[in-house]
């Protein structure tokens, strides 16, 4: 028999107004008397060994506190009544077996609004309320669940349990066993705090600091309110009520396991997803699951590339491949250029010449400019190629950086990796059809586009010039410049003369418009012919006139010593330009063009007074251009002493 100290109950119950301690000692007097019915028909029954009896006669011994009635002896009950009184000792000692704070299984067998009604073989049913399922979920009937005895009657009769007491109990417990051996634990991040986030286990709130998130520092908590995650217990204060929470101690504990594992499946050229986890200067990060590697700037691509940010971001999932391992210093180079093939290996198929491409240009230089076809396939456009009219002298005033071009392919070397590129060719070349738009001998009216030494060029059409040669423009006058005969923007007539379709040349003349008076220049002026030439022009050897010939003029040369002055040395001494003087032709060269006068001829025949006029004329403006030359310098004199002296 089971003593009654192993069902201790709560001195503050009281049942039905019936005082405790009273109660409780009716019932082991009761029992105390009743006890030797028991023993007397177990022994008869079932023979039982002496020791029970002992207990019994022990039992029998014990004092009893103020008994109400004396027990009937046992030989004046009845078989019933001895029946009776053997089933309610059973049925107390099955009531003795229940303990306030004991958590046993219980089974759902009614669920209201507001409680749950649970049997746990006690003689009446516990409640429990509602509210204290909210963790575990909505009830079920016929369900067996863990419960903890509050009381064993309440106020009311009833038995009071606790499903919240046994599952704190219990996952207390569980968290205990998880601190000690180091487990992972499941819990739902539920709010924000000062310092780091309030997090549900099991219906036990513990705290995580901010700093045992992950990894890495994460400015944004809240983002993980409401989610699901596995922790560890880095600490428990049960006097405080306290339970110190890591996420970061599982993410780090994974780290090792995946780090140790990839370290074992790692091998060059082997291929990997990863994770960008920084970006610098040379290259960037890539977290393999557990372990770095390092994907350098050169890696990252075939073609050029100034900063790993043009390619990659953080946070970007990426395949790569391992180039390089060190597995004394867990070092892994990665590549993520070498997943294809270099782009040079089929080139010759990719873009044969005469292809039709599409670039970026990436580099420009005076000389052309460097085009991107592909990554790691660069082609050269050089300024020859960039139009068919245009005289481009620097790529850079046509195209900068970033530009988008079409060309043609003109040329591969896959040996030295080079490809010609042209951007014309995209294009009708107009010189193909010039001579059918302008054939030779067609005259224009056009404006001069620029001046040159030897010429001047004449835009006949956008991007297609043609030159007048110096020697061109006139049949009979030297022109030493054509800014003698020409300006800038004037229109004038000319003629096509010859076009260079392979050089791109178009030669014009303005000479050509008219007969040339050479042709019949012997006739006209014979050698001896005295006509008068206005001086157009002042060398050194002589002066050179202009002979009217009708509408046009025939250039000859006097020379100095035919100026019939004696001792001049320089003719601006004595003549000056748009002077008339009377002149003999003394030589006539029709292949070389040259016709030579003199004055000195011409006074040779004639009066020698006349010659002496024209002598003290030019002997006077002598000596007149020599005196202004005195007076000059005679004024500047002073001037510069009066500068030196102040």
């Amino acid at each position: 028999m089971l003593n009654h100290d192993q069902n201790p109950v709560d001195p503050e119950i009281t049942v039905e107004g019936v005082d405790t301690a009273s109660k409780s000692t009716e019932e082991e007097t009761v029992l105390n008397i009743e006890e030797p019915v028991m023993e007397e028909e177990t022994s008869a029954a079932q023979d039982e060994p002496a020791q029970e009896e002992v207990k019994a006669e022990e039992s029998k011994e014990e004092p009893k506190e103020e008994p109400k009635e004396e027990p009937k002896p046992k030989a004046d009950l009845s078989p019933e009544e001895r029946e009776m009184e053997a089933m309610l000792s059973m049925y107390e000692e099955s009531f003795s077996n229940f303990k306030v704070g004991e958590i046993i299984d219980g089974t759902i067998v009614d669920i209201s609004d507001k409680d749950v009604r649970v049997d746990i073989g006690f003689k009446s049913e516990g409640v429990i309320p509602i509210s204290e399922f909210a963790y575990s979920g909505p009830p079920e009937r016929n369900s067996v669940i863990r419960v903890y005895i509050n009381k064993i009657e309440s106020g009311d009769g009833r038995l009071q349990l606790s499903k919240k007491k046994a599952d704190y109990q219990e996952n207390i417990q569980r968290i205990k066993n998880a601190a000690a051996d180091g487990s992972v634990l499941p819990g739902v991040i539920r709010r924000r705090v000062k310092g780091g986030m309030i997090v549900d286990i099991f219906g036990i709130e513990g705290f995580l600091p901010g700093s045992q998130m992950s990894l890495k520092p994460i400015p944004n908590l809240d983002q993980f309110i409401g989610k699901e995650m596995q922790f560890k217990v880095v600490n428990i204060d049960e006097e405080h009520s306290n339970i110190i929470l890591s996420r970061r101690a599982v993410m780090e504990e994974e780290a090792a396991v995946k780090r140790e594992e990839l370290l074992t499946k790692i091998q060059i050229d082997s291929e990997l997803e990863g994770e960008v986890k920084n970006i610098t200067q040379y290259g960037a990060f890539i977290d393999l699951g557990g372990i770095d590697g390092l994907l350098h700037l050169t890696d990252m691509s075939w073609g050029k590339l100034t900063h790993p940010s043009e390619m990659l971001a953080i946070g970007d999932k990426v395949k790569v491949k391992v180039i390089n391992f060190d597995t004394e210093t867990n070092k892994i180079s990665l590549g993520l250029k070498q997943l294809v093939p270099h782009p040079w290996e089929n080139i010759e198929i990719k873009y044969p010449e005469g292809t039709r491409i599409t670039g970026k240009v990436v580099s420009v230089k005076s000389f052309g400019a460097f085009v991107e076809i592909e990554p790691g396939v660069e082609g050269l456009v050089h300024i020859s190629e960039m139009s068919w009219t245009k005289k481009i002298t620097d790529a850079r005033k046509i195209l900068k950086n970033g530009d988008a071009i079409n060309a043609i392919v003109l040329e591969l070397d896959k040996e030295n990796k080079r490809i010609s590129l042209g951007m014309k060719q995209m294009d009708p070349n107009p010189w193909l059809t010039i001579e059918d738009r302008y054939p030779i001998g067609t005259v224009l009216t056009r404006k001069v586009k620029s001046l040159t030494a030897f010429g001047a060029f004449v835009e006949i059409e956008e991007g297609i010039d043609g030159l007048v040669h110096i020697s061109d423009i006139s049949w009979t006058k030297r022109i030493y410049h054509p800014r003698e005969v020409f300006r800038k923007g004037q229109e004038v007539q000319s003629i096509i003369l010859s076009i260079d379709r392979a050089q791109h040349r178009i030669a014009l003349g303005v000479k050509q418009l008219a007969p040339d008076p050479w042709e019949s220049l012997n006739q006209v002026l014979p050698v001896n012919t005295e006509v008068k030439g206005k001086i157009s022009k002042l060398i050194p050897k002589g002066v050179l006139v202009d002979i009217p010939m009708g509408e046009d003029v025939v250039e000859g040369f006097i020379p100095i010593s035919h100026l019939a002055l004696p001792k001049l040395e320089h003719s601006e001494d004595a003549f000056h330009v748009g002077e008339d003087l009377p002149l003999k032709v003394i030589e006539l060269d029709m292949d070389n063009r040259r016709l030579i006068l003199s004055v000195k001829a011409f006074f040779f025949s004639r009066d020698p007074k006349l010659q002496e006029e024209y002598t003290e004329i030019h002997e006077q403006y002598m000596r007149d251009r020599i005196a202004k030359m005195q007076k000059k310098k005679s004024g500047k004199g002073p001037e510069r002493e009066g500068k030196s002296r102040t």
